[in-house]
């Protein structure tokens, strides 16, 4: 009996010749990382750029968001209908409220981020957007209790510095916007706001699935949006084709191609690993801008850029070991 026990266990030729062999698992599994690195690289970089081309279309930055945050709720919908049924039936009125602030600060995030470009240089935003890290360190140390090294306050400064020199540098800069102190400082306070909906979402997030929360988040935040549309009365149709198939490529490369890359980084990637590709985002971003729209930073802009990526990424790796 045991040996025809151990006879069962034993694979048959056919069985072994279609398990790959560990090599080759191993370099599927490395591919499909590249790939996921690769995707989320190419969206954090041209997703601006799009932004900016749906705008040169003459549609209005707060209807670009509200389609993009609209489009992803129906289709979140059906899924989160489906398998989450009863635990969205059961929601308590707390995480309701912490999903309609969440979505508040997430719609205010993603309207100063898109009107930002409408003022200033794809670089500085970009870069500006990216520093959320350092913002959100205050309410870690009063709410969460976290205590940080002297290499994350050093790295807090240097950053603070680096803003300075991207924000002033823009002055002189080749193509840097209308107003690029009024663009980099929309861009700052959405990267606050970003900060805020990080916090909220953490109380909640680790409460229920991922894509129930993702849902009911995006859905407030399209809510929220939908009031301001309609209390200004900006009108959501008679805008030309170009114009809505390009924010349909921001909702694609955004949310499709951004949070689902990002999702998938973070089953192999560390936060710090993370934010190096974001900064390589960054600057794809600003070469992109350059060869399509000519936005030549200028010197200071480069020096206070290169302060900024070391800044997040060292605080960023402070956080987590935090």
């Amino acid at each position: 009996m045991m040996m025809q026990t151990k006879r069962q266990r034993q694979l048959t030729p056919a069985q072994h010749r279609q398990r790959p062999p560990p090599v080759l698992a191993c370099r599927s599994m490395r591919d499909k990382r590249a790939i996921i690195m690769l995707t989320l690289v190419f969206s954090a970089g041209l997703t601006p750029i799009a932004i900016r081309l749906a705008q040169g279309e003459g549609i209005p930055s707060l209807v670009i968001v509200w389609i993009r945050l609209c489009l992803v709720s129906l289709g979140l919908l059906p899924l989160v209908w489906t398998r989450y049924r009863q635990d969205l039936l059961w929601l308590t009125r707390r995480q309701l409220l912490l999903a309609g602030l969440a979505g508040f600060w997430l719609a205010l995030n993603l309207l100063l981020l898109f009107v930002s470009l409408e003022y200033t240089s794809v670089l500085m935003t970009s870069l500006l957007r990216r520093t959320t890290p350092m913002w959100i360190v205050l309410p870690e140390i009063l709410i969460f209790g976290v205590v940080f090294s002297r290499r994350f306050w050093l790295s807090l400064a240097l950053t603070l510095l680096g803003v300075a020199m991207v924000g002033l540098g823009g002055l002189t800069a080749v193509q840097a916007g209308s107003n690029p102190l009024l663009g980099g400082a929309l861009a700052l306070v959405g990267s606050f706001c970003f900060g805020a909906y990080l916090l909220i979402g953490r109380q909640l997030n680790n409460r229920m699935p991922p894509l129930l929360y993702s849902f009911l988040v995006f859905s407030c935040a399209a809510i929220c949006i939908s009031l301001a549309v309609a209390v200004t009365g900006t009108p959501i149709s008679g805008y030309s084709l170009e114009a809505y198939l390009w924010t349909l490529t921001v909702t694609l490369m955004a949310q499709v191609l951004g949070h689902l890359g990002m999702n998938l980084a973070l089953q192999f990637l560390r936060a710090t690993a993370l934010a190096i590709l974001l900064q390589v985002g960054v600057a794809l971003s600003a070469a992109v801008a350059l060869l399509a729209f000519g936005e030549a930073p200028s010197v200071v802009q480069v020096a206070g850029g290169a302060l900024v990526v070391y800044g997040v990424v060292v605080a960023t790796y402070e956080q987590t070991r935090a």
